[in-house]
């Protein structure tokens, strides 16, 4: 062999010695370190073991097998060349070679694997966690079935009360929408004198319908739900109203609870049979005034002259058993006369007696009101 021949194998050396460094330069990449370090993560902390205890380590082997492996390149696959084996590049560039297409063969296969791998795990974390729901919304009841045996028997308690955790956070709800529902009762007319509908004038076959539906839509406190059946009689402009009144019931019966924690129980605070009586009477006297300012408001045209309005109550009579529909109040009020009153600082109970209402002595008791004088 001559110097011819060693200068050009002398060249294919440091060309494939150069190479080598071009390669190994570029090797380093951050998707084959997320993979990297995914694969350890997998392999000692989310195992499929603790998977299938815990959805939190299920849904972290999911992230992880999420990363998939990057494709494999030439330069994954070589290691730094020494300055002093530079008649070993070809060699090594030629095994680098080999093992990239070795890797680049296999890629498909772990890939799929990696994916079977990933949907099986969603299953699992599926079911782990539809197991845990089960396990929390039981034990969750067995919480919720302790702390309402903690209350007086016959107590039921709305749902934003009842899910509430700890009794005595149950207690302060309690107690605040009890608050909340006298405040309401106390204030009905007023705050339903600032919510008046607009005026209207529709066609005289129409008032009635448009009245009935004036006063479903009233703001009420809560255990208001009216209902009403309205006739018109265009000749005479008169308008009879038979309104639904609420029972007693929307008086809250107890004035408070208070949690007693060394007994692990709910003591109420009965309200006085006098209070109750007195709010009930204020808030269907309020409820009826409302109920003809509504009417009133309505009358854009002044077609009503005079509106007769019957405060019934469809319930139970304890006495009995039996279905019962006492008025507990009746008015005949003409326009001018309703027109004349401000009802925004008045004593209901006194408006009615100035619009000569006749009103229940005992409504409480279900006693009729007394029928108005022709």
């Amino acid at each position: 062999m001559g110097p011819f021949d060693d200068g050009r194998r002398r060249a294919a050396e440091l060309e494939a010695y150069q190479a080598l460094w071009n390669l190994w330069r570029s090797a380093r990449r951050t998707d084959i370190e997320n993979w990297e370090s995914a694969c350890r993560m997998l392999e000692n902390y989310y195992t499929v073991g603790k998977a299938r205890d815990n959805a939190e380590v299920c849904e972290m082997r999911i992230r992880y097998l999420e990363i998939a492996e990057p494709l494999p390149r030439l330069a994954d696959f070589v290691q730094p060349p020494a300055y002093d084996r530079v008649p070993d590049a070809e060699r090594l560039l030629g095994q680098a070679r080999y093992q990239y297409q070795l890797a680049r063969r296999r890629h498909p296969v772990r890939e799929q694997q990696r994916l079977k791998e990933l949907e099986t795990t969603k299953a699992l974390y599926a079911a782990v966690r539809a197991a845990e729901a089960r396990a929390e919304a039981a034990e969750l009841a067995r919480r919720r079935e302790r702390q309402q045996s903690c209350w007086p028997k016959g107590i039921v308690l709305d749902s934003d009360v009842y899910d509430l955790d700890g009794v005595a956070a149950q207690v302060d709800r309690q107690n605040a929408k009890i608050d909340s529902q006298i405040a309401a009762l106390t204030d009905l007319l007023r705050t339903g004198l600032r919510q008046l509908p607009d005026t209207l004038t529709p066609d005289p076959a129409e008032l009635a319908a448009h009245v009935e539906s004036a006063l479903a839509a009233m703001p009420l406190p809560r255990g208001c739900t009216p209902k009403s059946v309205v006739e018109y009689a265009p000749a005479t402009g008169q308008l009879v109203v038979e309104y639904e009144l609420p029972t007693v019931a929307v008086v809250p019966a107890a004035k408070a609870y208070r949690y007693v924690k060394s007994r692990d129980t709910v003591v109420e605070t009965a309200r006085p049979a006098g209070q109750v009586k007195a709010l009930y009477a204020s808030t269907i006297a309020q409820l009826t005034l409302l109920a003809l300012a509504t009417v009133f408001a309505l009358d854009g045209e002044r077609r009503l002259e005079v509106v007769i309005f019957s405060g019934v109550v469809e319930t139970t009579d304890p006495s009995t058993d039996q279905p019962v529909r006492p008025c507990l109040i009746s008015a005949r009020v003409d326009a001018d006369t309703f027109a004349g009153i401000d009802l925004h600082d008045i004593d209901p109970s006194v408006c009615l007696k100035r619009l000569n209402a006749t009103v229940s002595p005992n409504p409480t008791e279900l006693v009729p009101a007394p029928p108005l004088a022709e």
